[in-house]
């Protein structure tokens, strides 16, 4: 491995919070509902518990699995010698901040298929005529720190 600095880092995304709020709450609404129907009918209904339990986790889980998307698609580590974003790593020396004048559309970095919502894209180029677009949560800190390692490489 290499000794390079970590210059800028970015997470985004809450998974914990994504997903506990909404299973907290789905928790209390299914132990609330069991408990009235318990003190009006003195019994459970386990086959609307055993249809509804997961119903409710499943669809309460969906802001969490679009939280932890972003943690895997748009994190960011920009270190002396590399930026990573996602899945997707490039060296240093191979970036420019000025994107080429092309028609072609921008390659997204990180392996999503947009820019997610609460975050911009930043544009810049590739030494070799290539077109990025990285969706960062702060664009101005980004840039700064990436305009920084670029011109000390």
């Amino acid at each position: 491995m290499s000794d390079a600095e970590i210059v800028y880092v970015e997470r985004p995304g809450k998974p914990k919070l994504w997903l506990g709020v909404p299973w907290a709450l789905c928790a209390a609404l299914l132990i609330w509902s069991c408990w009235d129907y318990w003190t009006e009918h003195h019994e459970i209904p386990l086959d609307a518990v055993l249809v509804l339990t997961p119903l409710f986790f499943g669809i309460a889980s969906i802001p969490g699995l679009v939280s932890l998307s972003k943690r895997r698609y748009n994190a960011i580590t920009l270190t002396s010698r590399t930026l990573r974003v996602g899945r997707h790593t490039l060296p240093v020396a191979d970036i420019t901040l000025h994107p080429p004048a092309t028609g072609r559309r921008p390659r997204l970095l990180g392996g999503g298929y947009d820019v997610p919502v609460g975050m911009q894209a930043v544009e810049f180029g590739g030494r070799g005529g290539e077109h990025y677009l990285v969706a960062v949560m702060n664009p101005q800190a980004f840039l700064a720190a990436l305009t920084q390692v670029i011109a000390e490489a």
